[in-house]
């Protein structure tokens, strides 16, 4: 690629990369050298030449969020933190409090105050609400990605998910 399509494809990306990084992260300074890293090491493996735009993003999600968990991993133990909590929670309580949480606001008022406490939360809870959430990942690729057992990620889900609703709710 000369410098001009580089510039094009990175612009095409930066935006959906950076979001993935800075929900994991929660920190803008790792999310946009995490994007950066992302792009270089995507256009120095070759891959670019033989995939499809979907593949491409896909790959580039992919590699993103492993290399985001990998910056929480290395500045600050997150594969520490989850464990200290590997107790198992009821899903179905933390459910019905998100549920309540919600029935009588708008969509935009809700995803609003979301994102803002999303970011104010422990980076384990942080990390595992991200990937279930907003990245599609099931607690087995989710544990596999963090490199621990899946009924931590359960238990950070559902302990994850029920602080944040009470972040949520004390507004």
């Amino acid at each position: 690629m000369i410098p001009r399509e580089i510039t094009k494809f990175y612009n095409k990306y930066k935006q959906k990369l950076y979001t993935v990084s800075l929900r994991i992260t929660g920190d803008s300074f790792d999310a946009e050298e995490i994007v950066q890293d992302t792009v270089i090491k995507y256009l120095r493996t070759g891959k670019a030449s033989g995939m499809s735009e979907q593949q491409t993003e896909a790959w580039l999600r992919k590699a993103c969020t492993r290399a985001s968990i990998d910056m929480l991993r290395v500045r600050r133990g997150l594969k520490v933190k989850l464990e200290k909590y590997a107790e198992e929670d009821s899903e179905e309580d933390s459910t019905e409090q998100w549920e309540r949480l919600f029935r009588e606001e708008t969509p935009d008022e809700i995803i609003g105050r979301v994102r803002m406490k999303l970011q104010q939360m422990p980076d384990g809870y942080r990390t595992v609400l991200s990937l279930i959430l907003f990245e599609g990942y099931d607690y087995s690729e989710a544990a596999q990605i963090l490199g621990v057992e899946e009924s931590t990620v359960r238990s950070q889900y559902m302990r994850g998910k029920r602080k944040l609703a009470e972040m949520v709710k004390m507004k």
